[in-house]
Parts: structure tokens; C-alpha cells; sequence
């Protein structure tokens, strides 16, 4: 059975407002390099993933649109103006693959800055046949960082706090068939200083592991934790 043709949805909030939960300890023009850096990384590996037929990335972000283009040859469509969150942007996205000719989409936010090809090609592996949903569970276990939806309309997106409860209760409702895979480099997006602190930790390497260091990250933070 051949392998159903998957699009990558990732939608970016403008980047002028990027990682707001960040803001007690890093001034804004520090949080926005960090997010151009994290967006990099996730382009990239999507960019070297070879079992994706094409990236859709839903931004009105002009330099995001920018990065998408150059980075993954990526095709871009508005969000919404003004941007109603990021489901809305997902749904969007979706509307869009599905347009395209896509059988299935994975959906990927913005901040996951140890995103590798090989986790990109693991997941699409794990789709059972037929109509399903692929979560991956964030660090804590509650959140979904990534999800493959065959087709693209399977789940309505619930993006947020919990929603790996959410969106496993509407699979069931739906009968799709559903699998969690357990991938630790995309179980880390950032949105705490803690999370920063983890990704610092782990090391590696990456535009955003380079940004943390030419930031000198660790000390922002110390700094930030002070006040």
C-alpha cells in the first residue's frame, strides 16, 4: 500500500509579539531572535524530511513568509487580520493542504527547536491505515506538540493548554483510529524560562542552541529570575 501523500502545517504567530510567557525574563527583541532562530530549525527539518510532498506555513508575518519561502520552498498562506489564534491558523492551513491534493497533513507549531527529519519520518511511519490521528505528547505530557491527521479535516485542532486530552477524546468520538508516540527532541517546545533552561541543558546543535549561546541565554535568565 503506497504511502499517503502529507503536507506539513505550521502555522507562526507575528514575530514582533513572539514567546509573550517569556517576557519576565527576556526583553522583546531577544524573544523574537529566539523565535526566527526556533522557526529555522523546524523549517529545516521539514526541509529534509523527504516523505512530505510540501509545507504550508500560515503567516501575515512578512518575514516569516520570507524564512518559509527561502528555508522549505514552502507555500504561504494569510492568516487571519486580525489573527483569531492559533487554531484558527491551523484550520486555515488545513483547508489549504487539503486544496492541494494532500492526503494527510502533520501539523507542527513553531517552537520546537530539536525538530530532526528523522522525527518527522518516525511519525509519519506510525499512521495506523485508513482515517487516524498521531498525537505526540509535550514534555509534561498534556499538550500535543505534533499530530498527523489523515485526512486533514480528522480532528478539529484544540492547540493549547491539555489538548492532548482534547484531541484524544474527539478521535474516539469520530472512530479514528489514534496512536501517541513518544518523540523526546519534539516533546520540547518553549514557553517557559524552564523550558529554555531543559533545551540548554540538552545541548546539541541548531540555530536556536547557537542563538541561546550568542544570547548568552543562561545568563538572561539567571538575571530575569532575580527580579
Amino acid at each position: 500500500m503506497s504511502r499517503p501523500t502529507t503536507w506539513v502545517v505550521i502555522p507562526v504567530k507575528p514575530l514582533r509579539g513572539a514567546l509573550r510567557r517569556l517576557t519576565p525574563a527576556l526583553e522583546a527583541p531577544v524573544r523574537q531572535e529566539l523565535q526566527v532562530a526556533m522557526l529555522t530549525d523546524v523549517l529545516s527539518a521539514c526541509a529534509g524530511a523527504a516523505e512530505l510532498a510540501g509545507v504550508m506555513v500560515v503567516t501575515s508575518d512578512p518575514r516569516a513568509r520570507e524564512m518559509a519561502e527561502r528555508i522549505a520552498g514552502a507555500r504561504v498562506v494569510p492568516d487571519h487580520a486580525p489573527p483569531r489564534g492559533m487554531n484558527a491558523a491551523v484550520v486555515r492551513g488545513l483547508v489549504a493542504v487539503a486544496a492541494a491534493g494532500a492526503e494527510a497533513a502533520l501539523v507542527l507549531t513553531a517552537d520546537l527547536p530539536l525538530a530532526q527529519p528523522e522525527d518527522i519520518a518516525q511519525l509519519l511511519a506510525a499512521a495506523p491505515p485508513g482515517p487516524s490521528a498521531v498525537l505526540v505528547p509535550s514534555r509534561d505530557g498534556t499538550g500535543t506538540n505534533a499530530m498527523l491527521l489523515r485526512p486533514p479535516a480528522a480532528l478539529s485542532p484544540r492547540l493549547g493548554p491539555d489538548s492532548l486530552a482534547r484531541h484524544h477524546a474527539q478521535a474516539e468520538r469520530r472512530g479514528l483510529a489514534l496512536a501517541l508516540v513518544e518523540l523526546p527532541r519534539l516533546a520540547l517546545d518553549i514557553d517557559t524560562p524552564r523550558d529554555l533552561a531543559a533545551l540548554m541543558a540538552r545541548g546539541g546543535t541548531g540555530a536556536t542552541l547557537e542563538a541561546c549561546t550568542r544570547l548568552a541565554m543562561a545568563g538572561l535568565l539567571e538575571a530575569g529570575s532575580a527580579l
